[in-house]
């Protein structure tokens, strides 16, 4: 990864040709926009940016499909650019994840209102195919059909997490380029305020109170305190010096079991914010023989 980070910051060119075939590898365009706006501004990373959408672009032209996902896709380079910006001004993660939640959250409602009869497309085609596959199973209950607010829910949230996830490898890289460690110590040194974090959490726990399809909305607002939360887990397994195999359990974990881990997590991080579990666990450490 270090020699890709290389290779993107030896010029314009090298960056664009990165963004451009990144596009059909997971968070490596992103990344590369993101790593150029932390290193250069936002105006060399919207011209990185130019080249990494041109491949959806291309596609929509070539396709005819809904403009919706096409759409959906850009603005999830154009929150890279907002989100890298907004961390190189202020260095805190807490004010990047929290315009990343906003921005997500604005701009699933703004192609709510302006593309209302591709979202309500959208929204047929997944209910004629959850529809088939009920007949196909032989299911005697009516399959769950998801509204708009699941539908947008579910798209702010995809562009808040891909947006500081490709932050996250963004950042390492230019670490690794700059300041070897860096990307570490900040990492596990994130925690949220506890006026933000308990802000949160009500707005977490009034999502869940909500009627069906709200869900995600919700989900939206628990992102900075389930970064938090791995952030406090990757601390601790440093500080202890356990074993990396427990950040691969806590993984895998919450890919399988997602929703119970993803609620340990979130909790985790909130009462770190609450608490500062870090300087308790430091203190206890410090009191043993």
């Amino acid at each position: 990864m270090q020699a890709l980070a290389e290779f993107i910051m030896r010029g314009r060119t090298q960056a664009c040709a990165v963004a451009l075939l990144g596009s059909f590898f997971p968070f490596i365009s992103p990344a590369t926009i993101g790593l150029v706006t932390l290193r250069k501004g936002s105006v060399e990373g919207l011209l990185v940016l130019l080249w990494a959408a041109l491949p959806l672009i291309a596609s929509y032209s070539l396709s005819e499909g809904p403009a919706l996902l096409t759409l959906v896709s850009i603005a999830s380079l154009i929150m890279m650019v907002v989100s890298a910006n907004v961390l190189r001004l202020t260095a805190s993660w807490q004010s990047t994840m929290l315009v990343s939640i906003m921005v997500g959250g604005l701009s699933a409602l703004g192609f709510g209102w302006f593309f209302s009869t591709d979202v309500n497309l959208l929204i047929d085609n997944i209910g004629e195919m959850l529809a088939e596959v009920a007949a196909q199973q032989q299911v005697e209950q009516e399959p769950f059909i998801p509204g708009r607010e699941f539908i947008l829910g579910l798209v702010a949230l995809i562009l808040a997490v891909s947006a500081v996830v490709s932050l996250f490898v963004a950042r390492w890289w230019q670490a690794l380029l700059y300041n070897p460690g860096g990307f570490g110590e900040e990492f596990h040194s994130l925690r949220l305020q506890p006026a933000v974090a308990g802000l949160l959490l009500l707005a977490v726990i009034g999502g869940l109170r909500l009627p069906n399809g709200y869900e995600f909305w919700a989900e939206l607002m628990a992102v900075p305190l389930l970064m938090a939360g791995l952030a406090l887990a990757h601390h601790t397994v440093k500080f202890l010096q356990a074993g990396t195999q427990w950040l691969v359990f806590m993984y895998v974990g919450l890919i399988v079991f997602g929703p119970s881990v993803g609620v340990l997590l979130v909790g985790l991080g909130f009462a770190d914010s609450i608490l500062n579990l870090r300087s308790r666990l430091a203190a206890v450490k410090n009191r043993q023989p």
